[in-house]
């Protein structure tokens, strides 16, 4: 059963607190005195703040010779298999006695004193415990959130085993390692257990993840080898099948080691590919500054036999510095390319802790024994709590489909435009995407190549797949809906084809618009032509001879306007041919020199009859201004493609003024507008005697 990224969360919570809510009964269970006892650095049992040695504990009125290895923290320290039964023999044979109320302990000196068991409170139980279960709580709820994203990859299942290795061992460690002094053997023993076995499922997962990520090595089933090695060394320890403890810690070590030549491997293996080469470095400084860090002061030591230099329940925070690592690099690195959903099922989550919190400091406040606080707290349940928290659980607890009422408004704006001259079909289309993620709100959306005819649900509803309507070669992939909130199911389906006729519907607007405009264009066009033409004709003819040129320009100017109606499109090369045979003859009927430089352009770019019509007029203009104000010797034009766009340069020498003596011109203002108009700039410049127009236009 494939499950939505939050409902998986949601039950790695569910597990975490069970594991929790375990741990912290397993440790209220254990005998107390009310006493704290302590290994002295001779080796013997002492009291704290009592130089006085315990040699010997009275159980059921016979003599246990005690010293300070009672105390020790973690029972796998201990050299040998037999030592290691023996500490869980005398701690089960002690517990029972005091659990029975026949215990008691000789100093050095002689004295013997009764010790009475007490019950155990949270409020006993040290700040050692709490952050050794804080710790497992981090790793494991890290990994679930990895898992969530990527549910389908193996690199994110590896990982979050990793998490599920650091929520069996941290809490194990954390009820025996905080204990008083004793503990029942039995539990104590499957603690152990449990704690071995969680220690090497969080190193044998992270060495199988180093073999699977970022890059898959190679095609032999090393994961599996891996996690049968581990399980190997497991049982070995399990069946205590070498007399010497140390094994462990050996197993650990070695499939730990095996990791550096995976990383290697890695290493070399993205050596030509940079994205990836980036995300591995920080990964792995993120992994060995973590495992290293509690490798070289807990295991190394305990296999050497040599006494740790720190607490292994602080060490055990050393593995949050790797999933801290992991947090940062989603962010800088796109690590298991979580990015793009990793805040928000952050703030979900913390929006559950915040429920959980306010049910705590409810308990809290009806706990106390004035009556009139309990009387305060039932009216804040009443009036203030249940509304709050309701709205509070609603908020990121839901789990369904958007309604037509709630995205539509954030489509409307898409499929509508409302800026003057509208928007093109090809506009609406790129907008397909942006649709798909206003209504479905996907974690994560990919393009993939082949055609696709209907929409399809895939990976049990974690996926949508939907047709690009861009391209029909392609289609694209909706990852986790409504941010992983659910699963994608048949009323997606239908939402999506409300979707697309809305979309064609606002398509067939379009075409409506256009077929309009152009019919009006095209009547504007014939009138022109038909009316204005003629009498351009008739004055052309009947003119004299000084007042035809006039004319003549006149009509280039109404053919150019004629042309700017129509809705063909005129390749670039074929306008700048006709700019250059008339600058050309402008410039020898005005006896100056004209320099032409143009690049060479691409055969595919196209201009609408607006662009042609626009470029041309101010490519005349240019030239126009030089001509009139500035009398000059030459002319230069040079056309260059830059940007996706055309540079326009139109210079000239002669009498040329300063800018800031220039006076503002209808003319500049009207090329200014129409460089505007087709989303370019325009500028000019006047340095060493010339002046030099620039316009940059981009063409699509």
């Amino acid at each position: 059963m494939t499950l939505s990224p939050r409902t998986l969360v949601g039950l790695s919570v569910a597990l975490t607190l069970a594991v929790c809510t375990l741990a912290i009964s397993l440790a209220l269970s254990a005998p107390v005195t009310g006493l704290s006892f302590r290994a002295a650095d001779d080796g013997s049992l002492r009291l704290a703040g009592d130089e006085r040695r315990i040699v010997q504990m009275i159980a059921d009125g016979q003599a246990v010779n005690v010293d300070g290895s009672l105390a020790i923290e973690e029972p796998d320290m201990l050299a040998t298999y037999a030592g290691y039964n023996a500490f869980m023999a005398t701690q089960h044979r002690l517990a029972t006695a005091l659990a029975d109320g026949r215990l008691a302990m000789q100093f050095d000196t002689g004295e013997q004193v009764d010790l009475v068991a007490t019950q155990r409170h949270l409020a006993d139980l040290p700040l050692m415990f709490w952050l050794q279960l804080l710790f497992g709580v981090g790793g494991m709820l890290t990994g679930a959130l990895v898992l969530a994203g990527r549910p389908e990859e193996r690199a994110a299942q590896l990982y979050a085993l990793t998490g599920l290795g650091y929520l069996i061992f941290a809490p194990a460690a954390a009820v025996y390692s905080t204990r008083e002094l004793l503990l029942d053997g039995e539990l104590f023993r499957q603690l152990s257990v449990a704690n071995h076995f969680g220690a090497l499922l969080f190193t044998g997962s992270l060495t199988a993840l180093l073999w699977s990520y970022p890059l898959q090595l190679a095609r032999i089933p090393m994961v599996a080898l891996v996690y049968v090695a581990t399980a190997a060394a497991w049982l070995a320890d399990t069946l205590q099948t070498s007399p010497d403890m140390a094994q462990y810690h050996l197993s650990v070590l070695v499939i730990f080691a095996l990791s550096f030549l995976f990383a290697f491997m890695q290493w070399w293996k993205t050596r030509h590919a940079p994205a990836e080469r980036a995300a591995l470095r920080w990964f792995l400084l993120s992994i060995y500054l973590a495992t290293g860090l509690f490798a070289g002061v807990i295991i190394v030591p305990a296999a050497l036999g040599v006494a740790p230099p720190a607490s292994q329940g602080v060490m055990f925070g050393a593995f949050l510095l790797m999933y801290w690592g992991l947090a940062l690099g989603i962010i800088r690195y796109r690590l298991f390319a979580l990015e793009q959903w990793w805040r928000a099922i952050w703030w979900w989550f913390l929006g559950g802790v915040a429920v959980i919190a306010l049910d705590v400091l409810l308990v809290s406040l009806l706990a106390l024994p004035d009556a009139l606080a309990l009387s305060v707290a039932v009216a804040l349940v009443g009036w203030l709590y249940f509304p709050l928290r309701q709205w509070l659980w609603t908020r990121i607890g839901k789990q369904r489909e958007r309604t037509l009422a709630e995205w539509l408004p954030d489509v409307l704006p898409l499929l509508i435009e409302t800026r003057p001259g509208g928007a093109s079909e090809t506009e609406i289309r790129e907008r397909w995407p942006n649709l798909l993620s206003a209504v479905f709100r996907p974690l994560r959306t990919e393009i993939r190549n082949g055609a696709l005819a209907v929409p399809e649900i895939r990976e049990h509803g974690l996926a949508l797949a939907v047709p690009d309507v861009r391209d029909p070669a392609r289609h694209l992939v909706l990852h986790h809906p409504d941010e992983g909130e659910r699963l994608f199911t048949r009323n997606d389906a239908r939402t999506l084809a409300a979707l697309r006729e809305l979309f064609e519907l606002a398509l067939d607007r379009l075409r409506a618009r256009d077929s309009g405009a152009r019919l009006e264009r095209e009547r504007i066009r014939r009138d022109i032509h038909d009316d204005l033409g003629a009498r351009l004709l008739t004055l052309l003819h009947t003119s004299p001879e000084e007042n035809r040129q006039v004319v003549r320009e006149a009509l280039d100017d109404l053919r150019l306007l004629v042309r700017a109606l129509e809705s063909d499109t005129t390749p670039l090369r074929d306008a700048v041919d006709g700019w250059q045979a008339e600058v050309r003859k402008r410039s020898e009927a005005a006896g100056i020199a004209l320099h032409w430089q143009s690049d060479t352009l691409p055969e595919h770019v196209q201009l609408n009859a607006r662009q042609q019509a626009n470029l041309t007029r101010i490519m005349r203009e240019a030239v126009s201004n030089a001509l009139r104000h500035a009398s000059p010797a030459s002319l230069s034009v040079a056309l260059r493609m830059r940007d996706n766009g055309l540079l326009i340069e139109v210079g000239n020498d002669g009498n040329v003024l300063p800018l800031s003596q220039w006076r503002g011109g209808r003319g500049r203002q009207i090329m200014q507008g129409r460089a505007t108009e087709l989303g370019g700039t325009l500028g000019w410049q006047v340095e060493n005697g010339r002046c030099l127009m620039s316009a940059h236009i981009p063409l699509g």
